[in-house]
Formats: structure tokens, sequence, C-alpha cells
């Protein structure tokens, strides 16, 4: 067993960019130090890919290749390289490789515009993009760009790239992600090294997966990888694995429920970590009763809020998680994970997002007589502003990140999001929470999708739209307006419907586009209860 102390559970008060912060006593300076655990297990399958299966020992060689290549072209401390590919093995050795070299990844969103990747070139000014086949025809003209495909190709004739740890501080920039917005063009969160690492080892405590903690021949999980790699959810998924010798599946092409659930039988999935959405079309697909699940042990959902009916459904319906269902919630400005809990945590604490990680302080804005406001985070993890607008209020100067979600925090550190801000209705003056309507409409049989969006109103300024993906025995709308009315007050009841039989539409995130919805609104939606 490893001896490696530098990873720890400890927590202790420092200062981060000048204000209080809880952090890790003993914690490495740069994410790049999970490579070190690769020497650990270098015949082990770490990443399966379509038919391809990469050990650890092959993606560090690939991984210095790359950075062999990108060393040549001029890459080096401080350099912004934009990665905009599908998931795969060479987008992994890519990120480790402009780190290795001292650079900051800018992980881009592959379905992504062309305007939409000037724009965000524009801001952040990356040294060269490195783009697969599909992707380099969607690339605007005038960036220097690097097939993906010729970077893993190794070269003899390369004089090899500086591979020791770079001299970085470890509030050095690592990584810009772009928030997956929904209106007008995406912000760069910009992460430091210290919050990749203190995200990481928040995972690690959590699962009691630290260095010290596991064997060399600690038995291998295996991870789903659903989300693409330009997510701050599925970037820790690949982080984890290197730590702890298991093994990540990549998805080849989008997300498909057939195709997932074809992935944890052949592939003896033992974990699944996505959001609500996927989760619903797996539960609802066809193949979901002909396919042998009973690999999978822990699923984890989160990325938008998740009620408890869906959690109890997923344990049915996969029974081998019956102790291992639970949920997480995070977002890019705050590093990743915010809070989480699994099993027993979560059923004694229904309506949670579960506990906050070990260095997570939450404050609660502005708080109503039940103590819900808008959630504040400060950590390590926590990113240091968007790139390019300096000026930008979501961190204030005693280092809180306004999440713009609603919610509270229990005297055991448990996390109750109750909403959104800008994801309220308001009708009449009565404000009213979509998440809210949304989790009563999902437990109607035949509802397999919900969304409730706020829709102008000349007379109330806005009233409840609710759009629900049928499955068969398709509901009609008396029969969701009875079932509504029984549950929620008057006001909250959906005035307006539309069911449709096609998925609702989602961004890169899997998060779902409700301006898209309100746009698309059908005028043949008629208005199902008076709007009083």
């Amino acid at each position: 067993m490893t001896t490696d102390r530098g990873w720890g559970a400890d927590v202790a008060h420092s200062e981060v960019h000048g204000h209080p912060c809880r952090v890790y006593r003993d914690r490495r300076r740069t994410i790049v130090a999970v490579l070190d655990q690769i020497q650990r297990w270098p015949d082990r399958t770490f990443i399966v890919h379509g038919d391809r299966h990469v050990t650890f020992g092959e993606f560090a060689r690939l991984t210095r290749a790359v950075a062999d290549r990108l060393a040549s072209c001029g890459v080096s401390r401080g350099d912004r390289v934009a990665i905009y590919a599908a998931n795969s093995p060479e987008w992994a050795a890519t990120f480790f490789a402009v780190l290795k070299l001292g650079g900051i990844v800018v992980p881009c969103n592959g379905w992504w515009s062309a305007e939409e990747l000037a724009h965000a070139c524009a801001t952040c000014g990356p040294a060269f993009l490195v783009a697969d086949e599909r992707h380099l025809r969607r690339v605007p003209a005038g960036l220097s760009t690097i097939p993906i495909e010729w970077l893993s190709t190794p070269a003899e004739d390369l004089a090899p790239s500086i591979w020791d740890d770079p001299e970085v501080d470890e509030d050095a920039p690592a990584v810009i992600l772009f928030t997956a917005g929904t209106t007008n063009f995406p912000k760069g969160a910009v992460l430091s090294h210290r919050a990749l690492v203190a995200n990481l080892q928040t995972l690690l405590i959590v699962s009691n997966k630290l260095p010290h903690q596991i064997g060399d021949d600690n038995p291998a999980s295996v991870t789903l990888v659903g989300l693409p790699l330009f997510h701050i959810g599925a970037i820790q998924l690949i982080l984890v694995p290197l730590m702890t010798g298991s093994r990540i599946v990549f998805l080849e092409g989008r997300f498909e429920a057939s195709a997932v659930l074809r992935l944890v039988e052949h592939e003896g999935v033992t974990m699944f970590s996505g959001v609500p959405t996927m989760m619903e079309r797996l539960l609802a697909h066809g193949d979901l009763g002909h396919r042998d699940v009973r690999s999978l042990r822990t699923v984890v959902l989160g990325g938008s809020p998740v009620d408890d009916g869906l959690l109890a459904r997923v344990a049915a319906a996969f029974p081998s998680t019956t102790r291992g269902v639970g949920q997480t919630y995070g977002l890019t400005e705050a590093g990743g994970v915010v809070s989480t809990g699994v099993g027993a945590d979560i059923r004694t604490h229904p309506g949670s997002s579960g506990r906050l990680a070990p260095v997570v302080e939450v404050r609660v804005k502005d708080p109503d007589s039940s103590g819900t406001g808008e959630i504040l985070v400060r950590s390590p993890a926590c990113m240091d502003g968007y790139w390019g607008l300096p000026d930008d209020t979501t961190i204030d100067d005693d280092g809180w990140v306004a999440t713009g979600d609603l919610g509270r925090v229990d005297a055991e550190r448990f996390l109750y999001v109750t909403g959104r801000i800008k994801d309220v209705i308001i009708r009449g003056g009565e404000n009213i929470s979509a998440g809210r309507v949304e989790a009563v409409l999902r437990e109607y049989p035949g509802v397999a999708e919900v969304a409730v969006v706020g829709l102008e109103d000349a007379d109330l300024g806005e009233v409840v739209g609710a759009v629900v993906v049928a499955s068969s025995p398709a509901p009609k709308t008396g029969e969701l307006t009875a079932f509504a009315a029984e549950r929620l007050g008057h006001f909250e009841v959906p005035a307006r419907w539309w069911l449709r039989t096609e998925p609702l539409p989602t961004n890169a995130a899997g998060k779902v586009l409700k301006r898209e919805l309100v746009a698309g609104w059908p005028p043949e939606a008629q208005s199902a209860v008076p709007s009083r």
C-alpha cells in the first residue's frame, strides 16, 4: 500500500486570494500530480472507447507524445490551448499534456456553432485550437488549429518536452470552462490548479479512496462517462480513476439510452453519474428490462434538481444500487462538487442534495422565514472569476460565489436546493417554484419528462406553462390539471399545457433549454384553467 501522504482529509483554515477559506492541510500543488499514480497500475485498462482499450501505461506514453508535439509547436507556460473534439483518449491526453507544459486548457463545447466557437476563442485567445476531423470543418478561419490525430502520433525527430511537473503556483490558472448558459454567449470560468485539486480531493475523501487508503490491488470500478469532457462533471470523472486504478468508459457519439444500457451490460459498469434527464430516458427505454444491469452499484445524479421519487425509481430499476443511489449538487463556478450524498444520508435527509464537502462553506443570502435564500458558496475549488470579465460581480470581495440557486442548510451541513432565482415564475405577485411544479407532475403515470416555464400573460404578468413528454398511455390535459390541483395551490397549477412526444431540448450539460420551449410554444396549446 502506498504511503503517499500528499493527500489528506484534515481541514485547516487559511486564506485564498486574501479572504478566509477552509483548505485541505495535506494536498498537492498541481493537478498533474495525479499522473504520479499511473505507475501503481500500468497494465490495467484505464479507458474503453469503442473497441479501444487503453491501459494506464499506454495513456502515460500517449500523453508524453502529445506534450512533445505541442512543445514542438511552441506551446509553453501560460499559453491557452483550446480543445474542440469529442470524448476520446486523445482528448484526455491533450488535457494533461497542456497542463504538463504549464499551459491552460480551454475545453470547447463540441455542439457550438462557428459563431459561438469564434466568440469563446476571441475571449480567451488560445495559441492553438486542437480539433478532431469532424469538428475541424466547423472551425472559423483565422484560428491556428492542430488536428488531434496528428498530436497523438509519436515523432522520434522531436526534442522531448519538459516532463517534470512545471514550476506552477497552485493559484495559477489550469482550465477555462465555459458555463453551459442558455442565453447569450457563455462565460469562461477560470479554475486554478488549487481548485481542481480541491475538488478531486473531496471526491476521494467522500469515497474513502485517498491514496494511502487503498492498496495497489484495489478492485477496479468501471465508470460510464456520459457527459462531454468540456463539462466539469466529466473532467472529475477522468481524474478520480487515475487516483484509484479504475476504468472509464466513453460513449461513442451522443447519449442514447440503448447504447448506455448495452455498455452497462457488456463492460460491467459499476457507476453511472449523470443528469436526471439522462436517467429518466434510461428508465423509460424498452431495453432496460432485457439487459443485465446487476453490475451497476452506484448512481449519482446532479446538474439539476433531483426529486425523491426519481431516486426511488432508480433503486427499483437497478436493484444492485439499493445502497448506492444518491445525488450531488455543484456548478462550474464552484469548481465541481458543493454537496453530495449517497444511500442512507439521502434516505434520512429527504429532499437534500447531500452534505456539504469538508472545505465548502455556504451562506444563505436574504433568507426567508424558512431559512431559504440564494446559495452563496466559498471554497478553494471556486473559480477565480470569468476570463476577460474583471468587473463581474459573481464573486464578492470575501470570496463568496453567487450561485443563482435557492436553498437552505441545516445544522448537520445538509444542503437543500429548492430552485433557481431565475426559474421562479411570478404570477400576480405570487412566487412559484418551477422545480416544485415539475416534481409534482413527474409523479403522474405517463409523464416521461416535464419542464415548467413562465409564459407572458396580459393580466397576471406570467402564468405557469407545463411541457409534458408523454409515454404510453399518454395522459390527458384534464387529468394532469386535476392531479396538479390536488397537490398544488391554485396559483401553481399550470394554466397552459403542451403535450409532445419528442424529448425536451437540452444543452451540452443535459439541462433543459427552457427559453427554447417558451419561444417555440405552439399557438394550438390551449389554456386548461382560467387565468384567475
